[in-house]
């Protein structure tokens, strides 16, 4: 199976979220966002992925996907990264993916994440806010 299916379903349940978008009005990315991207934003990585075998059969009992799922804004106080993250928390936290080729068994979010990046060149601040979000799901 393809995880870029389970992918794809926390990106349409991101996207598709118009209170999300009011509060991370820059958009949802993949690892990073392209430069000068309206703020704040947010970023989906995947942390790490795991195919349960089955004694029987090729295909996992179940995928089991860790992503980290932030909230990104250039600014000194971190309200409107905390705004958005908890948004995410209630999209995703406890949430039944509609996810294609799979059962939707669990996501819920296992990790808060929270934490300020400085870039030393230009003392500019970026403040992270989100968590460590844990999908799983059964191949049909």
């Amino acid at each position: 199976m393809s995880s870029a299916a389970i992918d794809a379903a926390i990106f349409t349940a991101l996207t598709n979220d118009a209170t999300l978008t009011t509060l991370a009005p820059g958009g949802v990315f993949r690892g990073t966002s392209p430069q000068g991207a309206l703020q704040p934003f947010v970023i989906v990585e995947v942390v790490d992925h795991l195919d349960e075998p089955q004694m029987s059969t090729s295909t996992p009992a179940f995928e089991s996907v860790r992503y980290m799922i932030k909230a990104v804004d250039g600014a000194t106080s971190m309200v409107a990264a905390s705004s958005a993250a908890d948004r995410i928390y209630a999209i995703l936290n406890g949430a039944t993916l509609s996810v294609s080729g799979y059962d939707a068994m669990l996501c819920v979010r296992e990790e808060r994440v929270a934490y300020t990046e400085v870039d030393d060149a230009s003392d500019h601040r970026f403040q992270h806010n989100g968590g460590m979000y844990r999908v799983m799901v059964d191949p049909q």
